[in-house]
């Protein structure tokens, strides 16, 4: 009879324990769930995801307006108009391609960097 009552209570104890774990993995579950809710709509909202990671957010104005030199794509207009008044009323007008080039000799002439791989060894 005492056997019984034994394996009675350890079973009791078995179930306690069970019920008790299932309570702790269903609360982690709703607290995963809550985090993944919060993770889904900051993805659905980037500016709140940069913004939780410290970054501040900056508005360029007029940044369809501004004037990119090594865009070729842009066909639309052949020359550009500096806004620079030359004294006499007339505008300063380069072409693309003038502009282009000035850059290309810009970077030409920027001082080549040496990295520990360019080197030649012996």
């Amino acid at each position: 009879m005492s056997e019984e009552l034994n394996v009675g209570e350890a079973t009791a104890e078995l179930l306690k324990e069970l019920t008790g774990e299932i309570r702790r993995l269903n609360s982690r579950i709703e607290s995963l769930e809550q985090r993944e809710a919060v993770l889904v709509k900051a993805m659905d909202d980037p500016a709140t995801l940069m913004q939780k990671a410290g970054w501040l957010r900056a508005v360029t104005p007029l940044a369809d307006e501004a004037f990119d030199p090594l865009q070729r794509e842009n066909g639309d207009s052949p020359s550009f108009t500096s806004g620079f008044n030359t004294g006499d009323g007339a505008l300063i007008s380069k072409s693309r391609d003038e502009q282009i080039r000035e850059w290309k000799e810009a970077e030409a002439a920027m001082p080549a960097k040496v990295s520990p791989s360019s080197r030649n060894y012996r």
